[in-house]
């Protein structure tokens, strides 16, 4: 299941942030420090030697109108036996992009929240899938697997 269909199934109507393509490429580009260029494409992973897929879905998650951004790498080198890398960029109190998560995984928004943000569970291989909460500042485990 894809972020964006994965974060929309759960939150019931999409939240998503309304802009052009354009505008939210540049979101995208600003989040990841111009580590990617667009929407959806191809990025050269040093680690794994290779460019892998990638796309990004602008989203306004907490329903504050700014919005927050997930990435997803695709491919075993960079996301393991989940086959994808997520990682969520939120803005801090002073307005600087924070990377969340940055592991393996497929995120899945929840409808449980905490201070306004959704609970995120994180799947992948396996039954259990542990789930993170906000905390003001930073997704934390919030529910562990066993």
């Amino acid at each position: 299941m894809s972020v964006a269909l994965a974060v929309a199934g759960a939150l019931g109507p999409p939240a998503v942030v309304q802009a052009a393509p354009t505008a939210d490429a540049r979101i995208v580009v600003e989040a990841t420090n111009g580590q990617l260029k667009a929407l959806k494409g191809k990025v050269f992973d040093k680690a794994c030697n290779e460019s892998v897929d990638y796309d990004a879905t602008v989203i306004d998650l907490n329903g504050d109108g700014q919005p927050e951004v997930f990435t997803n790498l695709y491919g075993t080198c960079v996301g393991g036996m989940a086959g994808v890398f997520m990682q969520l960029y939120i803005k801090d109190a002073n307005g600087q992009w924070k990377p969340q998560f940055g592991f393996p995984g497929q995120p899945e928004a929840l409808k449980s929240k905490n201070l306004g943000f959704p609970d995120i569970a994180v799947g992948g291989p396996g039954t259990c899938f542990p789930v993170w909460r906000w905390n003001g500042k930073e997704y934390a485990p919030y529910k562990k697997c066993r």
